[in-house]
């Protein structure tokens, strides 16, 4: 075997292994049993351009300019709770949400918090809830949704749910994830599909375990 056609086989064993790994680890993830999270709706109207209000001068009127008028700071957004565990029930205690804007790492701009309920299995519950936002730069943002990009707003979960084990409830378990929403001129999500809350320790811990394996396949097959 000549040295190129080792290194097509070999790069095609590990895209095979990094493949096969992906898959298994991310079908291992979606089977798994417990609650799960996810952002239905987002809207926000300071962003709707058939809604927000415009200033005008004399050259361009109709458009919009640093001193444009926010009268809705507000965000509104549907929540999903659902557990999907056929054996628990969930007791959760009160559920922080913090709204970023800028994607991950940015300053909340609003916080919320959603009391204690419980849960049965196989249960979905929604909370559709409004929130009033401080410190967003909305210039900024009505400059790039009418020019037709998008912004960023963060939303962050933090929990701490019990499981009822059959005569008591398990320690509580904490739970931390979040997940970026994109919003467009029309005020809502771009993502059409619901938006599943995940753990970014998580994600971060597949991509090294895959990139990890796939150096390894990689270096065996190059130099054994």
């Amino acid at each position: 075997m000549n040295a190129f056609a080792g290194f097509c086989l070999c790069t095609l064993i590990t895209f095979a292994v990094t493949l096969s790994i992906s898959v298994t680890l991310t079908l291992t993830a979606n089977i798994h049993g417990g609650p799960r999270f996810f952002v239905k709706e987002f809207y926000v109207p300071a962003l709707d351009l058939s809604q927000s209000p415009t200033t005008s001068n004399n050259n361009n009127k109709n458009t919009f300019t640093n001193n444009t008028i926010i009268t809705n700071p507000c965000l509104f957004f549907d929540l999903a709770f659902v557990n999907i565990d056929d054996e628990h029930s969930v007791r959760y205690g009160d559920v922080n949400l913090t709204f970023s804007y800028g994607g991950r790492n940015n300053n909340a701009v609003a916080n919320y918090v959603v009391r204690s309920f419980d849960q049965g299995w196989w249960e979905v519950d929604y909370r559709r809830e409004v929130v009033e936002s401080r410190g967003v730069p909305w210039e900024d943002a009505v400059k790039a949704v009418s020019n037709g990009s998008t912004v960023v707003f963060r939303v962050d979960l933090a929990a701490r749910p019990k499981f009822w084990e059959g005569m008591w409830y398990s320690k509580k378990k904490r739970v931390r994830i979040g997940a970026d929403v994109e919003v467009d001129g029309t005020g809502l999500k771009v993502k059409k599909k619901d938006i599943r809350l995940n753990s970014a320790a998580f994600q971060r811990g597949v991509g090294i375990y895959v990139l990890f394996l796939s150096l390894l396949v990689a270096w065996k097959c190059l130099f054994f």
